[in-house]
């Protein structure tokens, strides 16, 4: 028997094994191994059983077995899937499986044998017995610890310099032995904190109780059903969520919720758990290592029946699955931009696919591919037309701002002032919306012009004031602020364009009597954003100045004013979704202005008041928003009138990256030229990427445009197949949330 093995490495192929008869009724798909590597040993997972290879005489022995839960079948066939769909190594998808901190570790234990425990009890006693006597200060130092119970070889070692020497003596006198041991950390004993008890749900609209019939009555069923409930902003779509969970767990099965990041976690999780208990296990990255496994194990062992997460939470072990969530599913935060490609919306949907559950893609603002499936009946579609409650949506007035010229610290328009004036004064809270932080945007030389750029990205550094410090937003470089130009020696740099922190600082100077605060990267390490949102949900905040991590579905019932500085940031990048993104952001950040009794009120600052992103996004008009972006979509066949590839090469050497990337592109043009009509495909490129470096990497990059996901990744394939020198790298990206 062989067993095809994705072993955990970049490598993007299955390696074969033989199979050892002392582990051959033990070996099945999904278990996990540990398999000979070059003069080591790496872990895998086994993807299939096979009769033959195509390499039997370099076959190597598999013998050992990780002690650890095998992947269920149901994400086994997920993993296969994402491996093939996504172009990526099955290794590096298997990995995704696995909690953080869970790949195998090989530790050698330590014990006494029945010999050996009978000297370490003599060692204790009053009088010495010549057994012991003999032994020396070292070994008995070590047969006490392993009579106290210790077993780790590292463990002893911190008791001796020379442990291994000592521990060598005493297992040629027969008193202790050793043996490697195979160890994942996938379970822990350790139990839950959460002591939450469960409140009653709140009464539906019935717009809300007409959605939970339609999924309630589809989840009895017991069909893969898909479905888009497109909610206006504040319309419940989480509590249709939550009643149709309820239903799932009422017929004994289990739900999967997926929210964009870790800053929507703290908000959904206290409405979850306030209804369902310790049924919720959530799973994000903010997380310790040991929080996620001991959420991981709760699942594992079905003591949890939600799993709620950020996008990786979609590869926990989660049998019986009725009902899967996505939230905000057009956020592009679900895309993974490295490593393993995947979408996490449509790896959740394949897996309710797969479970027979229904799916439910909630968003104000879907995306253009969903609702292009909604509209084509590829999924079905429920709409909330209105807010819950007595709240309505708040009017949105644009401000020209070629005509209002910039006053307050030349970003604030005098109606933008007031409106937050007269809004200080009746006490209610604002929130000022600019999605690009930090204080300066660029530094310059008045005198002879030269920017200060990232040492090793084509992108200009971003002023810090509150670090002292130039910031590179993409690799993470800092400097300090030149004193003088580097190129033409003159005192004349000068701090231009503006982010949060410097609208942070006039505004508060402005208004010295509000509370300000500011929400964007910088600030929210570690606990600071859920005590920043705790701050503002308890009014200890009267103006919140933040980037797009405001815009999260955040729930603020006082927040009667949201100012966006600047709705151009973004409109203009060289990316086909520009607009789309420019439109969701506006239309997110406006929604949370009046969720509560009070009305609400938005006005949008741009330079651009007549483009459709930004009167669409006035009028609360996603479908006119839709019909006129699919319209220039389908002119130029992007998604999602055509389905996307983009193959990325990156390296140091500048010339040999354009190397690579125009004999990919040649290949994949001929392979294109000779596929039939109804496989038909375009190449676009090659070109530099708008990011031209990153992270001291020259980057390019070309397009494949087809209608057949098959023939999107054959072509793409095959441009990617280039003999590429070492140094120089080149990767897939199916269906790509960004062209930069």
């Amino acid at each position: 028997m062989i067993a095809r093995v994705a072993v955990f490495t970049t490598l993007g192929r299955l390696f074969d094994y033989l199979v050892s008869p002392d582990v051959a009724d033990r070996v099945r798909p999904g278990v996990r191994v540990w398999v000979p590597w070059r003069t080591g040993a790496l872990e895998g997972i086994v993807w299939e059983l096979v009769l033959t290879s195509d390499r039997p005489e370099k076959l190597k022995t598999l013998s050992r077995l990780v002690e650890a839960p095998p992947l269920d079948p149901a994400r086994l066939e997920l993993a296969r899937w994402i491996a093939e769909y996504y172009v990526a190594p099955p290794g590096e998808v298997a990995r995704l499986f696995l909690p953080v901190g869970g790949a195998a570790k090989s530790r050698t234990r330590v014990r006494l044998t029945d010999e050996g425990k009978r000297i370490a009890r003599l060692d204790g006693q009053t009088l010495v017995s010549p057994e012991v006597e003999e032994r020396s200060e070292g070994e008995r130092a070590l047969l006490a610890a392993l009579r106290r119970g210790a077993r780790s070889l590292d463990r002893l070692r911190t008791l001796s310099a020379r442990a291994a020497d000592d521990l060598a003596n005493l297992e040629a006198a027969g008193l202790v032995d050793q043996k490697e041991e195979l160890v994942a950390k996938t379970r822990t004993e350790a139990g839950s904190d959460l002591t939450v008890e469960a409140s009653p749900p709140p009464t539906l609209n019935a717009a809300q109780r007409a959605a939970v019939d339609t999924l309630v009555a589809a989840l009895s069923a017991g069909v893969y059903a898909p479905h888009l409930l497109h909610g206006v902003t504040g319309s419940g779509k989480t509590e249709v969520y939550l009643h149709v969970i309820a239903s799932a767990i009422d017929q004994g099965r289990r739900a999967l919720v997926l929210v964009p990041e870790i800053a929507l976690t703290p908000q959904l999780t206290s409405r979850f758990e306030a209804r369902f208990g310790n049924a919720v296990a959530v799973l994000h990255s903010g997380l310790s290592d040991r929080e996620r496994q001991i959420a991981w194990a709760r699942l594992e062992r079905g003591e949890a029946a939600i799993a709620l997460g950020a996008r990786s939470a979609v590869f926990a072990p989660q049998p019986e699955l009725g009902v899967v969530v996505v939230d905000e599913e057009h956020d592009p935060s679900f895309k993974q931009d490295d490593g393993v490609r995947y979408q996490g919306r449509d790896v959740a949907m394949r897996r309710a696919r797969a479970a027979k559950a229904v799916v439910v893609l909630g968003s104000a603002t879907p995306s253009m591919e969903t609702y292009a499936a909604a509209k084509d009946g590829r999924l079905r579609l429920l709409v909330l037309p209105e807010r819950a409650a007595a709240a309505t949506m708040p009017p949105v007035d644009i401000i020209d701002m070629k005509v209002h010229k910039p006053g307050l610290g030349g970003f604030l328009s005098f109606a933008l002032e007031r409106a937050l004036e007269e809004t200080l004064a009746n006490k209610e809270q604002s929130i000022l919306f600019l999605n690009r932080r930090g204080y300066s945007t660029f530094v310059l030389c008045k005198a002879c012009g030269l920017s200060q750029k990232c040492r090793d990205c084509a992108v200009s550094l971003t002023f810090h004031r509150g670090s002292d410090a130039l910031v590179c937003h993409y690799c993470g470089f800092r400097t300090k602020p030149p004193k003088t130009c580097s190129a033409c020696g003159a005192e004349a740099m000068d701090r231009l364009g503006y982010g949060t922190e410097q609208v942070q600082e006039v505004v508060q100077a402005r208004f010295p009597q509000a509370r300000v605060a500011r929400l964007d990267r910088d600030t929210a390490d570690g606990d600071g954003l859920e005590t920043l949102l705790a701050q503002v949900r308890s009014r200890e905040i009267d103006i919140v100045v933040g980037t797009q991590m405001i815009t999260k579905g955040h729930d603020f019932p006082s927040v009667t004013l949201v100012g966006v500085v600047l709705a151009d940031h973004g409109m203009g990048l060289p990316d086909f979704r520009a607009s789309e993104r420019t439109f969701q952001l506006l239309s997110q950040v406006a929604g949370r202005a009046g969720r509560g009794v009070l009305p609400g009120r938005v006005l949008v600052q741009t330079y651009n008041p007549v483009h459709p992103a930004i009167t669409c996004a006035r009028d609360h008009d996603y479908a006119r928003f839709f019909e006129l972006e699919k319209a220039a979509r389908d002119e130029l066949g992007y998604p999602p009138a055509l389905r996307l590839a983009c193959v990325r090469i990156d390296g140091a050497d500048p010339q040999l990256v354009r190397q690579v990337a125009q004999r990919g592109a040649e290949a994949a043009r001929a392979l294109a030229a000779r596929a039939p009509p109804d496989e038909q495909a375009e190449v676009l490129g090659p070109s530099e990427a708008p990011l031209s470096r990153l992270k001291g990497r020259t980057r390019w990059q070309l397009f494949v445009k087809a209608r057949s996901p098959h023939v999107l990744r054959r072509v793409a394939m095959r441009a990617a197949d280039a003999d590429a020198p070492r140094g120089v790298r080149v990767s897939v990206d199916i269906d790509p949330a960004s062209t930069l």
